[in-house]
C-alpha cells in the first residue's frame, strides 16, 4: 500500500484486494462502517468515506437490514480496472525507465520469462 495515500483510499485498497483475492465473494457481507473504523483505528467518517466510494464504484451495495455486500461482478471489474492501469501507466513508467537505462524490450521480456520459470 502507498503510505502517501489518504487513509480512506488505503482502506478502499484493502477491501478491493480482499475482493480480488476472493476473501469476499459476491453477495458476501463486509465489515460495517463501525467495524472498519475500529479495525483500522480511524474516525467513523473516514470509514464511511471509504464505504461510500466503494459503493459509488460498484464494488459493494447496501442490503437493507443486513449491511454492505460485495456486488455481482465486482472482482472482474476490479481486475479489469487494475489491468488497464498496469498496461497503461505502470508499463509506460517501466518503458520510460528502461529507455533511460538502455534496457531493450527484449531484455525486459527475457527477465520476465526467467522470473516466470522460477518456482
Amino acid at each position: 500500500m502507498n503510505e502517501g495515500q489518504p487513509v480512506y483510499q488505503r482502506i478502499i485498497e484493502i477491501i478491493e484486494n480482499d475482493v480480488i483475492a476472493r476473501v469476499y465473494g459476491e453477495d458476501d457481507l463486509i465489515a460495517s462502517t463501525n467495524q472498519i473504523a475500529r479495525l483500522y483505528a480511524v474516525n467513523p467518517s473516514t470509514a464511511m468515506k471509504a464505504v461510500g466510494q466503494l459503493t459509488e464504484d460498484g464494488v459493494i451495495y447496501k442490503r437493507p437490514g443486513i449491511g454492505m455486500c460485495v456486488a455481482a461482478g465486482a472482482r472482474e471489474r476490479l481486475l479489469e480496472r487494475r489491468r488497464a492501469v498496469f498496461f497503461g501507466a505502470t508499463l509506460d513508467a517501466v518503458y520510460a525507465r528502461a529507455r533511460t537505462l538502455g534496457v531493450s524490450v527484449e531484455e525486459i521480456a527475457q527477465s520476465l520469462r526467467g522470473r516466470e520459470a522460477k518456482p
